[in-house]
């Protein structure tokens, strides 16, 4: 019932934020892309690489150079990316903030795939 209620301005605020996040990767601007993750995504990378994020950011990839589609549920958004990857987004008080990133299907039946992060909180 929820899926798709979210306003243009909400995809198109989530869609920037991933597009930011890619750009930020590929320019190796680790303050840029560790200020579009949420705290919790901050702390697991941190934690997950025993480093900084500004420098731990780089292990990152999103998976695709173009978004395909975004999803907005109220306060959760879903960004999939050329290439089958998936990012997580979540409303915070400032705007949306990445919670996982480069997400894929595991191996098995459509339903029953869980989804495999490179990075999530």
């Amino acid at each position: 019932m929820l899926a798709g209620c979210g306003t243009s301005d909400d995809r198109t605020a989530a869609r920037l934020v991933v597009a930011r996040f890619a750009v930020a990767l590929q320019r190796d601007d680790g303050a840029t892309a560790c200020a579009l993750l949420s705290e919790d995504a901050v702390k697991a990378l941190e934690q997950e690489e025993g480093k900084p994020c500004r420098r731990a950011v780089s292990s990152l990839a999103l998976g695709g150079p173009g978004i395909t589609r975004v999803q907005v549920y109220v306060t959760n958004a879903k960004v999939d990316l050329v290439g089958g990857s998936s990012a997580f987004l979540g409303r915070a008080a400032d705007g949306w903030r990445l919670s996982a990133v480069g997400c894929k299907a595991s191996e098995g039946k459509p339903a029953d795939r869980p989804l495999d992060c490179q990075l999530e909180s």
